[in-house]
């Protein structure tokens, strides 16, 4: 049995604004019949990203493009500094938000498994 494919160009993905930022969603069980993935690029101007956030059931793993940014991990808020080629595993039930805070564009690459419950924004 042959699987069936998915190709979409990032100009065409949906664009979704988000727990305070931009997205573009790419493949979803909607856009691509996904079994237990979500997939989806976010674009930052400097200052802006994602509210923090929690995700009870689903892993993610953040894949940094371009720019600098903040990731607030934990109950804490504990900041990570991300650049460039980092990647960074989110455990499920891990609050989590990010903020460019460089002088460009942060673009990150958001993989998140299986993505089928909401992301609850998390309240200190």
């Amino acid at each position: 049995m042959i699987s069936m494919s998915k190709v979409i160009k990032l100009e065409d993905a949906e664009t979704r604004k988000a727990l305070g930022g931009t997205l573009k969603v790419m493949f979803t069980p909607k856009t691509a019949d996904t079994k237990n993935l979500v997939f989806s690029v976010g674009y930052f101007s400097p200052g802006e990203g994602l509210n923090a956030h929690i995700h009870p059931e689903s892993e993610e793993v953040y894949y940094v493009i371009e720019g600098k940014g903040t990731v607030y991990l934990g109950d804490d808020l504990k900041e990570v500094p991300i650049e460039p080629n980092m990647g960074l595993y989110i455990p499920p039930g891990t609050v989590h938000g990010v903020t460019n805070t460089g002088k460009r564009r942060l673009l990150i690459a958001f993989f998140v498994t299986p993505g089928k419950e909401p992301s609850k924004e998390y309240k200190k």
